[in-house]
C-alpha cells in the first residue's frame, strides 16, 4: 500500500513540474503517465501477476506509442530514453506470456518500478525545458 501512495507522490510531482516548467511535449509525457496509472488502476485494481496482465499490456502499449510520438516530434534525448524504459516494460510483459515459470514477484516490480526512471527523466526534461529555450534564442 505504501508503494502504491510513493507512487502517486512521485508521479503527482511529475505533472506539476511538467505543468510548470515543462514544454507541451514534456507535459503530454506526464499526462500520458497520469492517465496511464489511473487507467491501469482503474482496469486492474487488484493484479495477481501469476499470468501476463493483458490490460496493464495495453495499456503500456498505447503509453508506448505516446512516448514514441513525443520522440518523432523533438530532437531531444529525454523521448527516447523514456520510449526504452516503456518497451523494457513491454518487453517484461512479452516474457511472461513466452515463459510462464517466471515468478509474479520479479514480473510485477519489473512493471511497477520501470516507472520511476520514466518520472524522473520528465522531472528533468521539464525543469531543462527553459533552459533549452534560453539555448535556442
Amino acid at each position: 500500500m505504501w508503494s502504491v501512495a510513493i507512487y502517486y507522490v512521485v508521479l503527482l510531482l511529475t505533472v506539476a513540474v511538467a505543468v510548470r516548467h515543462g514544454g507541451p511535449l514534456e507535459r503530454w509525457a506526464a499526462y500520458t503517465a497520469l492517465i496511464a496509472s489511473v487507467l491501469t488502476t482503474v482496469v486492474t485494481p487488484f493484479p495477481t501477476w501469476t499470468n501476463i496482465e493483458v490490460n496493464i499490456f495495453i495499456v503500456d502499449v498505447l503509453v508506448l506509442l505516446s512516448f514514441w510520438f513525443i520522440a518523432l516530434r523533438t530532437q531531444s534525448f529525454w523521448p527516447y530514453w523514456i520510449t526504452g524504459w516503456q518497451l523494457i516494460a513491454i518487453f517484461g510483459h512479452i516474457q511472461k506470456l513466452m515463459f510462464v515459470e517466471i515468478l509474479a514477484r520479479p514480473y510485477s516490480l519489473l512493471s511497477m518500478y520501470i516507472s520511476y526512471p520514466i518520472l524522473l527523466l520528465i522531472i528533468y526534461a521539464s525543469g531543462s525545458s527553459g533552459r533549452r529555450k534560453d539555448v535556442a534564442a
